[in-house]
């Protein structure tokens, strides 16, 4: 059978598409199992990530005393005994890894780390004055990512906030583009993904700001009470059925 050049070409074209798609999940699977060590994944977080960044851009959240403050996927703390002073406030630390617990107590004995199912969370309706996602959402598929925001809104109080800080691709940044499409976090979103979990949260401030090598979008939430939020989710319904 003869196989025309156009078809040829796209054969080829296909071939080595799925030959670069094969290898970049191997590189990624090799990167996770890696990072599962927590040692190295610490390694990592103080090498690769400049969290004086995201401190700086919450300075108005973070630079205070006597907050309860609670960190969502907190892993070894890293980020956290970068930007809270836990002496100062009473943080709490959450995440799945038992093995990141342990190091992030040992690291950091002034604050309180529990492994626990964000979704799921142990802790009294109102008990946190702040909540932070600091490059969490990006590993979580949207429905997980929905779930832990709703367990959020329940325990953060009436007047409290949620910081978030998360990666998007951006133009021109090819070394960001390189590093995130390698990255564990397989959903990154675009800034209009982001907002889209947000829900029963009003958006009292977006912008962006530099992270390392990468463009992260930063986001200030608030929850709203019930009958805001049902507004907002009618809003959001007839804008889509006006849409289609």
């Amino acid at each position: 059978m003869c196989i025309g050049l156009t078809a040829r070409k796209l054969l080829l074209s296909r071939t080595s598409h799925a030959y670069r798609a094969e290898r970049m999940s191997f590189t990624q699977t090799a990167i996770e199992r890696i990072l599962e060590n927590p040692i190295v994944f610490e390694v990592q977080q103080l090498v690769c990530n400049n969290y004086s960044a995201v401190s700086q851009e919450f300075s108005g959240l973070l630079d205070v005393r006597g907050l309860r403050i609670l960190d969502i996927g907190c892993s070894t703390g890293t980020c956290a005994g970068q930007i809270v002073d836990m002496k100062a406030n009473s943080y709490t630390g959450v995440d799945l890894s038992a093995k990141y617990i342990a190091i992030a107590q040992r690291r950091h004995p002034d604050g309180r780390f529990i492994a626990m199912d964000a979704r799921h969370m142990v802790f009294e309706d109102a008990s946190f004055d702040l909540a932070m996602f600091v490059g969490v959402l990006h590993h979580m598929k949207d429905e997980l990512a929905i779930d832990c925001l709703s367990d959020v809104r329940r325990v953060i109080k009436p007047a409290g906030h949620v910081i978030v800080a998360e990666p998007v691709f951006a133009s021109g940044k090819y070394l960001s583009t390189l590093l995130l499409s390698c990255d564990r976090g397989r959903y990154i979103r675009s800034e209009e993904g982001y907002r889209q979990l947000f829900n029963g949260f009003a958006i009292e401030r977006q912008r962006y700001f530099n992270f390392s090598a990468h463009r992260f979008c930063s986001y200030i939430l608030t929850p709203m009470d019930a009958t805001a939020a049902e507004r907002k989710d009618t809003a959001e319904c007839n804008s889509q059925n006006v849409a289609l």
